[in-house]
C-alpha cells in the first residue's frame, strides 16, 4: 500500500477517502466540446464576397464606360473644347452613370474590405474559436484591397497616358 501512493496512482480505499491526485493534474478536466466559428472571422468572410462582387462590378461598369467612349468618335479637346464638350454632353447620363458607379464601386470595397481585414486578423487572435473563416476573410479581403488599389491606379495610368 506504501508504494501505491509513492507512484501516484488514484487508489481510494475506505481508510483514505482523500487519496493524493496523479503527479501531473492539478486541475480537474472539463470537457468544453469541440470549439465554435469564429463570428468575426464569418462576418469578414461575408464581407469579403461583397467586396468581390462590387470589385466585379465595378469592372464590369468601367469596361462598359470604356467601351461607350470608345465606340462614339469624340473630337480633339485640344483643338474644339466646346465640340468635345458637346459630344461628351451628348452621349448622355448612361456613360456618367456607369463611371460613377464603377468608382464607387471601387472605393466602397476597398472600404468595407479593409473593415472585414480588420475583424479578420482579430478572429484569428481570438484562442477559443475555429480559425478558417477569418483565414479564408484574410486571403479574399487582402485581394480584393489591392486589386482596387491597383485598379484604381490602372485607370489613372490610362488617363495619364491618353492625356499625352
Amino acid at each position: 500500500m506504501e508504494n501505491e501512493r509513492n507512484n501516484g496512482t488514484n487508489f481510494t480505499s475506505e481508510n483514505e477517502p482523500f487519496a493524493s491526485k496523479p503527479v501531473f493534474s492539478n486541475d480537474p478536466t472539463v470537457y468544453e466540446g469541440p470549439k465554435k466559428q469564429s463570428g468575426l472571422g464569418i462576418a469578414s468572410f461575408i464581407i469579403g464576397i461583397i467586396a468581390v462582387v462590387l470589385l466585379v462590378i465595378a469592372i464590369v461598369s468601367g469596361s462598359s464606360f470604356t467601351d461607350q467612349i470608345a465606340s462614339t468618335e469624340l473630337p480633339d479637346p485640344s483643338a474644339d473644347r466646346v465640340a468635345f464638350q458637346n459630344a461628351i454632353e451628348d452621349l448622355g447620363q448612361e456613360v456618367l452613370v456607369s463611371m460613377v458607379l464603377a468608382i464607387f464601386c471601387i472605393f466602397s470595397a476597398g472600404l468595407i474590405s479593409f473593415v472585414g481585414l480588420i475583424l479578420a486578423i482579430i478572429g484569428v487572435c481570438s484562442s477559443k474559436r475555429r480559425k478558417m473563416f477569418s483565414v479564408i476573410g484574410i486571403v479574399l479581403n487582402v485581394v480584393v484591397f489591392v486589386g482596387g488599389i491597383a485598379l484604381f491606379f490602372a485607370g489613372i495610368s490610362a488617363i495619364a497616358a491618353s492625356a499625352v
